[in-house]
């Protein structure tokens, strides 16, 4: 039995991982995701999913796997070309849902995290208490959908 994390908690594999699926912007403006310390929240809501979680990391315990026949320290020394071929060979084979479900929550984490939300111009806090302004509402249509009611 071999004294390795799971794959899932495995950080530099999974920051590697990470960086394939959302890479930093061309233009550099936008980190990867494997920057951003996105791990442990991923591997937990992961964790969590009765679902797509035993899938997921099956798929990405297979991935750790393949990378590390490829070269001695496995996904994170390894280019992104070779990378996304050892990703994609997975897929192809017996995981074809491991980015669907892994992008379910890393996508989600990496947009309401505050460098993302600053890079797109967004302010990075939550929406409200500040956020939207809200209309007054019609107090006339309030009435006459409680008239209705009564009708009825």
């Amino acid at each position: 039995m071999s004294d390795a994390p799971a794959a899932l908690d495995d950080q530099d594999f999974m920051d590697a991982l990470f960086d394939l699926v959302i890479p930093p912007s061309a233009s550099g403006e936008l980190p990867g995701a494997g920057t951003l310390g996105l791990s442990a929240a991923v591997a937990t809501a992961l964790q969590a999913d009765p679902l797509l979680g035993p899938l997921v990391e099956a798929g990405v315990q297979a991935v750790r796997e393949a990378a590390l026949t490829q070269h001695p320290e496995g996904l994170p020394s390894m280019t992104p070309q070779a990378g996304t071929k050892v990703i994609e060979a997975q897929l192809n084979s017996s995981h074809p849902l491991l980015i669907m479900g892994l992008a379910r929550y890393l996508y989600a984490a990496y947009y309401q995290h505050p460098r993302i939300l600053e890079g797109i111009g967004e302010l990075p806090r939550p929406p409200f208490p500040e956020g939207f302004d809200v209309e007054e509402t019609d107090a006339g249509l309030l009435e006459k959908l409680q008239a209705r009611r009564k009708t009825l």
